[in-house]
């Protein structure tokens, strides 16, 4: 085994340890979740992990979202937080992660912002309506992805930046945030979202990316659930997780090449560290001004 193969191994297994404890939480209080992404793959395709995979998403439906985050802050383990990520100046996503406080994931973007350090996390990403009508659909779509960029060039930095057309758009938008208040375009997403509460549409979508229009499917995929095994454990997946997958990712049970392996977290990250607090890190950061450890 490589030393990037048992980072990964050693990283699962803290994701593994986080979403038992997540699953406890929401199983003691009826709450819906669901694999999605990879991870959905990873339990259709290997029951587990994929191999190379070094993060872990579940959705819930808005509600049950809101209830797991207040029964989380009472009553996960003392190693376990949840960082809510619209609450820190320089996240723009609206979802949470429950992360272990004695272990490092600092990803390339929150480097020179020590308060954004956090341990290897778990997503939970919350599910809302989407319109059922066409036209109204496109509208929607149109207003969400302008309301996220907005957001996102509002509460990152310059050097978050990739491309020029975006880095055009954050200095175009600067005199705006002179003006606007932080959370400006996260109160919009929050007001357009509530005209369609989950529970009274037959539609919904990936609510927390940009590209939402490509990332429509019925309600109805979320409907009954199938639990499968994952690891040495069991994890709710949608019952129709075959048209789910294969509407996103076309033929998923085919791998990818080996040189497209290993390109989520990992790819962004500047420090994985599966032993050591990020505590460590923020105070190397504010004492001397980097993060690099020996073996980083």
């Amino acid at each position: 085994m490589t030393n990037d193969q048992a980072q990964v191994r050693a990283v699962q297994a803290v994701l593994l340890s986080i979403f038992k404890e997540i699953k406890k939480i929401c199983d003691r209080h009826g709450l819906r979740y669901f694999a999605i992404g990879g991870t959905l793959i990873g339990a259709v395709r290997h029951r587990g992990f994929i191999p190379w995979d070094d993060d872990l998403d579940l959705a819930m439906p808005e509600e049950d979202y809101r209830r797991f985050i207040i029964a989380a802050k009472e009553e996960l383990p003392s190693n376990l937080r949840v960082f809510e990520r619209r609450e820190h100046a320089h996240d723009c996503i609206d979802a949470a992660r429950v992360h272990d406080v004695n272990t490092t994931f600092i990803q390339g973007h929150d480097v020179r912002h020590p308060e954004e350090y956090k341990g290897v996390f778990v997503d939970i990403l919350p599910l809302y309506g989407v319109p059922e009508d066409r036209d109204e659909q496109r509208k929607y779509c149109k207003k969400f992805c302008r309301y996220y960029r907005f957001n996102d060039k509002r509460r990152s930095d310059f050097s978050h930046m990739a491309g020029l057309k975006p880095r055009l758009m954050w200095i175009a938008a600067s005199p705006l945030r002179l003006i606007l208040p932080r959370d400006f375009w996260y109160k919009r997403l929050d007001r357009l979202k509530a005209r369609y509460p989950y529970e009274k549409m037959t539609m919904t979508g990936d609510t927390w990316v940009a590209h939402i229009d490509n990332i429509l499917f019925p309600k109805s995929v979320y409907e009954t659930s199938v639990s499968l095994p994952f690891e040495d454990t069991e994890m709710n997946c949608s019952a129709h997780y075959d048209e789910y997958l294969t509407r996103i990712f076309g033929d998923y049970m085919t791998p990818p090449p080996e040189d497209k392996r290993g390109e989520e977290h990992g790819a962004t990250s500047v420090v994985i560290d599966a032993e050591t607090p990020y505590s460590y890190y923020q105070q190397m950061f504010l004492e001397k001004g980097t993060i690099k450890k020996e073996f980083v």
